[in-house]
């Protein structure tokens, strides 16, 4: 009886896990259009058998020339955020598309460089968190601090979504 009592506190007061939908398949859709199933980005999740967990996030940063970008991170659980400590690097972007086309060689390298700097100038040095708070249609706003100070301007509408009822990227 005292175990059962015991599990059950430590369930009342352990952290929530933010990423719990992911655990289970959904994938974060950011910027969601609900008629139309569309993204304007999406997040989804690897867990790794040795506990790290990695984020792939497919943005969408241009509508003509439509361009794609995919990248790849490690991201943490602290608390009730979830949190990433390390700069972005030229390796962490996966692939680029124009209007479709994938870059490839010397064109891709330099627009990786390109990409990382920018992010990195952006977002600056410490850690990137994010909160994710319920809102009444059922979305999250995303709340993100960077170093620990609030980033109003990173604040975005998160909806956990499953890719396979046809949820996709903008056009």
């Amino acid at each position: 009886m005292l175990t059962t009592l015991a599990m059950l506190a430590a369930a009342a007061f352990s952290e929530p896990d933010p990423l719990a939908p992911g655990r289970s398949g959904q994938v974060q859709c950011y910027g969601p259009d609900v008629e139309q199933k569309t993204c304007e980005s999406i997040g989804s999740y690897r867990f790794e058998p040795d506990g790290r967990i990695i984020n792939k996030a497919e943005n969408v940063i241009g509508g003509s020339p439509r361009i794609v970008v995919i990248a790849e991170g490690e991201v943490y659980v602290r608390d009730d955020a979830e949190c990433a400590s390390e700069s972005v690097t030229p390796e962490h972007i996966l692939s680029v598309e124009v209007d479709g086309e994938p870059l490839t060689g010397a064109g891709l390298d330099a627009v990786r460089e390109q990409i990382a700097t920018g992010m990195n100038e952006v977002v600056g040095d410490g850690e990137y968190c994010s909160t994710y708070h319920p809102k009444p249609d059922g979305s999250l706003v995303a709340l993100v601090t960077v170093a620990g100070q609030p980033r109003p301007d990173f604040t975005s509408t998160v909806l956990w979504v499953r890719r396979e009822d046809g949820w996709r990227l903008q056009p």
